[in-house]
């Protein structure tokens, strides 16, 4: 009896560990100023117990700490999500047409009962330049169209002059009888 009474003080019970993983993406790999995109969010359950989702929070890499307009929480989400399973949103977001509009990450924050996590999702927005090295692109493919049509025809046009020349009767010169 004293030999268990031992063996059961060094038993110590088992806790469920609550944990969530954030995934996400975007519907662009880029986007220029002024521009609207939707990003896909999904909160994993990964832990060993159910948990109860609370808020997330998502901060765009063109609002800084102290400009809080255009940032978004998502309150009093209040699901439960169970051990293997998942939560999913979609949220619209506009792209700036000023200054900030800069490449960055969008931070997620996902708060649940006991537990929370952070990601953290890569954007790229085209700046000025970018956008003008694309638009003389499509000048200069259009440009290359019409020096290839060009180039057949004018090969077209000396290949016939070719042929017509080598083809053409010889001229002999006589002097003209008089009657």
């Amino acid at each position: 009896m004293a030999i268990t009474l031992f063996a059961v003080s060094f038993i110590t019970p088992v806790k469920a560990v609550a944990s969530i993983s954030i995934y996400g993406y975007l519907d662009k790999t880029q986007y220029m100023p002024g521009e609207k995109g939707t990003l896909k969010i999904w909160v994993y359950n990964d832990g060993t117990e159910d948990i109860i989702l609370k808020t997330i929070t998502i901060k765009y890499p063109w609002h800084f700490l102290y400009i809080w307009e255009g940032n978004e929480t998502i309150r009093d989400i209040n699901v439960a999500v169970s051990k293997g399973g998942n939560w999913s949103t979609s949220r619209t977001f506009t792209v700036p047409t000023d200054g900030r509009a800069v490449d960055g990450n969008i931070i997620i924050n996902a708060v649940a009962t006991t537990t929370e996590d952070t990601a953290t999702i890569n954007i790229n927005v085209a700046n000025g330049q970018d956008y003008s090295t694309l638009k003389d692109m499509e000048q200069l493919v259009t440009l290359f169209t019409v020096l290839v049509v060009l180039m057949i025809v004018c090969t077209a046009i000396i290949a016939a002059t070719i042929f017509l020349s080598a083809r053409r009767p010889q001229v002999t010169w006589k002097t003209e009888e008089k009657p």
